[in-house]
């Protein structure tokens, strides 16, 4: 069996148009006044989380040929979006990639319907229909280790930083880029960093899964 463990890291769209502004902006506010964050602060992460308000950066991949304890990694980051969505649809669309499973931590959540969403937005097709079957209570497409580790329900959930901690593996919170830091590393042109930071998601993604197969 053949698996790709992925990730992705989002930002604000910087083509927002201004009609949206007052939404974010009630978003931005009911938070503030929930949590007591930052605005600005704040303002990044609504738009960073939504496919509405924000864009895919860059996406990592690891190629995990489970027979031969094989794998090959990748970061897919373009000079824009759609150069990124467009080399990922090349790949998920390949004939190579029919049969393979695909492995995330909140995947079902968050990053394959942004995925979609953002690829819908720029009229690129996704193909696979195994990548696009969303079914829950299933592992027969998607292997999302939050779901398995919560038992389907985002009540029981908890970040793969405190799972990692919990299981002994390497935390991927533990270099200069963070989830919350990506869009200010990405303003400063530290993009090296940003791949870097996506790729140890995916690592421990895969150490993850590798502790938790045989109760899958």
């Amino acid at each position: 069996m053949k698996f790709l463990i992925l990730d992705i890291e989002t930002i604000p769209r910087d083509d927002l148009p201004n009609s949206l502004d007052d939404e974010v902006a009630k978003k931005v506010q009911q938070r503030v006044e929930r949590t007591g964050d930052d605005p600005e602060d704040a303002e990044s992460l609504i738009r960073s989380v939504s496919p509405f308000f924000g864009r895919v950066l860059c996406i990592g991949m690891r190629l995990y040929d489970e027979m031969s304890g094989e794998h090959k990694d990748r970061v897919i980051c373009e000079e824009d979006e759609k150069a990124t969505l467009l080399k990922f649809a090349e790949i998920i669309n390949h004939s190579n990639s029919r049969g393979l499973k695909f492995i995330h931590y909140n995947g079902l959540g968050f990053d394959i319907p942004f995925l979609i969403i953002r690829s819908a937005h720029h009229g690129i097709k996704i193909e696979n229909r195994k990548f696009r079957n969303l079914r829950r209570f299933t592992y027969d497409n998607h292997i999302d280790l939050m779901m398995f580790l919560s038992g389907w329900s985002t009540y029981n959930a908890v970040s793969l930083d405190i799972v990692c901690q919990s299981f002994g593996i390497p935390s991927p919170k533990e270099g200069e880029v963070k989830g919350d830091s990506v869009a200010t590393a990405y303003n400063d042109g530290e993009i090296d960093l940003v791949n870097e930071y996506v790729m140890r998601d995916v690592e421990a993604t895969f150490q993850l899964y590798d502790k938790l197969k045989m109760y899958l």
